[in-house]
């Protein structure tokens, strides 16, 4: 179902690109709480092989934070998805929190439930912020990547499916320049079998706050990859066998450093004085200023 046009109000969304500091300073987290408000969070760790750890871990990080309730949705099977519990308690959580993992089995977990039905409507309507890191983030995408690690600009070597749809026209991929993941999200952008022609790559403790107006701004210790292919003038890719490497030319990339504003919209950067102002030097008026401009 597609939401989108149901709503003229969306709520926060939070990317982070993996291995966030869950144990130091927690900058990530802190601004997650910070943005959401959030003194209740549903940590869903589906995409991971070991969920109940990974909860305990955002479990302990988030107590250290001051967040008064932290749940666990330990769905492994669909069928587990749509307890009379989950369903309770997501209808009045402030925030959920999908961990990494395998993106795949994420939505295939939970793509017909009405778990995530209800999370669509409430994040559209403006009252869910969602979080997602890794897998949680990649999952977010209405066209979600996965596999074709290290394979260079090979046609085919990254596979797409439909993703949660949390975010529109962009694919969204993470520990982007850590695994060397530019040709990896330039190949999903170049198929012809998906219309989106923008993509973010997110580093490792990286994450970027997408507000109610698709104001993007960045946080965190790495950068914030942007590519556009709409421009290209000069692809191959359809021209050739799969799995042969494939040209393509005027390809538009920039790099965003932590405290960047940019419009998804208009995909550029937005110029701010305040706006640029470090996430962990701003007082309760600055984070005001901050969300007036992403509203």
């Amino acid at each position: 179902m597609d939401f989108t046009g149901d709503f003229m109000q969306r709520s926060y969304l939070i990317l982070i690109g993996g291995a966030e500091d869950k144990t130091g300073n927690r900058e990530i987290l802190k601004q997650t709480v910070k943005i959401s408000g959030a003194k209740s969070i549903v940590v869903i760790p589906t995409a991971s092989a070991y969920p109940r750890d990974v909860f305990t871990d955002y479990y302990y990080a988030f107590k250290e934070l001051g967040v008064e309730q932290i749940e666990c949705f330990d769905i492994r099977k669909p069928e587990e998805a749509d307890t009379e519990r989950n369903l309770e308690l997501i209808r009045t959580t402030d925030l959920v929190f999908f961990s990494g993992g395998d993106q795949v089995k994420l939505v295939e977990t939970l793509k017909d439930s009405q778990l995530l039905k209800i999370i669509k409507e409430r994040f559209y309507s403006g009252t869910l912020p969602i979080a997602g890191t890794s897998a949680g983030a990649a999952a977010a995408s209405d066209y979600m990547l996965y596999d074709g690690d290290y394979k260079g600009f090979m046609k085919g070597a990254v596979t797409h499916t439909r993703g949660f749809g949390f975010i529109e026209n962009i694919t969204v991929d993470t520990h982007f320049l850590h695994r060397e993941r530019i040709p990896r999200l330039v190949d999903v952008l170049s198929s012809p079998e998906i219309p989106n022609t923008k993509g973010i790559g997110l580093d490792e403790n990286t994450a970027i706050v997408i507000g109610p107006n698709l104001r993007m701004w960045t946080i965190g210790s790495g950068m914030v990859t942007v590519i556009n292919t709409e421009f290209v003038t000069f692809s191959d890719y359809d021209s050739i066998e799969k799995n042969s490497v494939f040209s393509i030319n005027n390809l538009r990339i920039g790099f965003l450093a932590p405290g960047t504003m940019f419009s998804t919209k208009r995909w550029s950067v937005l110029k701010s004085d305040e706006a640029k102002k470090k996430f962990s030097e701003m007082t309760p008026e600055h984070y005001s200023y901050l969300n007036m401009i992403l509203n």
